[in-house]
């Protein structure tokens, strides 16, 4: 870019203004004009709303129950969970043998079953088939099988173990659910996490699994149930 530069005078663009010999006089307001001003009101009043007030309210404090982290034992129980339910397994597949011979109007049945508070097996109709005749006869033969009842009051020990263990937010988060000896029954059918399928029949798949059970019949874990478990346990909060 060129830049050009010129000796010459340039005249200012603006002119100096000359001070007028007028004299300003103040006057005062007419009188309607003064009434006028001393008859109004303010532009604008401004009323806090419910909401602003609110928020000078002092804040409130909310305590978040997080839980425990899961034990350095868990792999140790979730390995014995693994070992008790392969035991239940071969006792359910040998009790279903011999229902099959010497009972199979029973065997044909789509029967549940789970393990009560006391350690008794109770038998669990959702299908409607049985009636109370056959509960009766079917509750007596479960609980006629030491080896079986034995196997399954194992599974649910080492089921009540490895959620213990668990945490609600870490890990493998199965603390995320309280498993008690009283509770149990009402969360796990065991039978259909025992029987064999054929890979096509998806016939109520979400109780072939203990944690699929778990997530939509069992109690969900809270600072009172953690509570309550650490105190039946004999632990410590700070364990």
């Amino acid at each position: 870019m060129a830049l050009s530069v010129s000796a010459a005078y340039l005249a200012p663009t603006n002119t100096r203004l000359v001070p007028s010999e007028q004299t300003l006089t103040p006057k005062a307001p007419s009188e309607a004009a003064g009434q006028a001003l001393a008859n109004a009101g303010p532009a604008a009043i401004y009323h806090p709303s419910e909401a602003a007030q609110t928020l000078r309210e002092p804040p409130q404090v909310i305590d978040t129950w997080i839980g425990r982290s899961e034990s350095p034992e868990f792999p140790r129980f979730a390995e014995r969970f693994n070992g008790a339910q392969a035991v239940l397994k071969s006792a359910f597949t040998a009790f279903e043998s011999t229902l099959a011979s010497t009972a199979p109007d029973l065997a044909a049945t789509d029967y549940g079953f789970t393990v009560e508070a006391d350690g008794r097996l109770k038998v669990l109709d959702k299908a409607g088939q049985l009636g109370e005749e056959n509960i009766k006869r079917l509750t007596v033969l479960l609980n006629g099988s030491a080896e079986l009842k034995t196997a399954a009051v194992a599974y649910r020990d080492a089921t009540i173990d490895m959620t213990d263990a668990g945490s609600p937010w870490s890990g493998s988060v199965m603390g995320y659910y309280s498993v008690t000896n009283e509770n149990f029954a009402k969360s796990i059918d065991l039978a259909p996490m025992l029987r064999t399928y054929a890979p096509s029949d998806l016939t109520d798949i979400k109780d072939r699994f203990l944690v699929t059970q778990l997530a939509y019949k069992g109690e969900r874990a809270t600072e009172e149930t953690e509570r309550a478990m650490y105190e039946r346990r004999g632990w410590s909060l700070d364990d």
